[in-house]
């Protein structure tokens, strides 16, 4: 121990110190980590920490904020997935060939003078929800 405490450029009360620490180091959060496990699972899985955090104050009167809470859900192993589903892929305009409808209007498109045809650009994005 000797040797790698020297390669370590550690002292050896402090590493003896900081072993003594870690070993008497207790989670101050068991209790609300325990409680958000509580909830998920009444919630069949689908609160996320909005949801959470209103139920830990009205049941247990325990206030956590926000950053705390998502971060306390990751330790857990919570990760809501069942709604995210929308925002998890990214925008892409592609759809493969294009397709052109035909022209019902009899609108001229092809332009040879500047500024005699102007376009506007509609774009729908389909959420999952419709």
């Amino acid at each position: 121990m000797t040797s790698l405490l020297k390669h370590v450029e550690l002292k050896r009360p402090t590493y003896y110190d900081e072993k003594k620490r870690i070993a008497s180091e207790v989670d101050k959060y068991l209790e609300i980590k325990q409680a958000i496990l509580q909830i998920y699972q009444d919630s069949f899985k689908t609160y996320g920490y909005r949801r959470i955090s209103l139920v830990l104050w009205d049941q247990f009167k325990l206030h956590v904020s926000d950053t705390k809470l998502r971060e306390l859900m990751a330790e857990v192993g919570i990760n809501n997935t069942l709604y995210t589903t929308h925002t998890t892929k990214k925008y892409s305009s592609y759809e493969g060939d294009k397709k052109t409808t035909p022209n019902i209007l009899k609108g001229r498109f092809i332009a040879t003078i500047p500024y005699t045809v102007l376009h506007t650009d509609i774009t729908q994005v389909k959420l999952k929800n419709g």
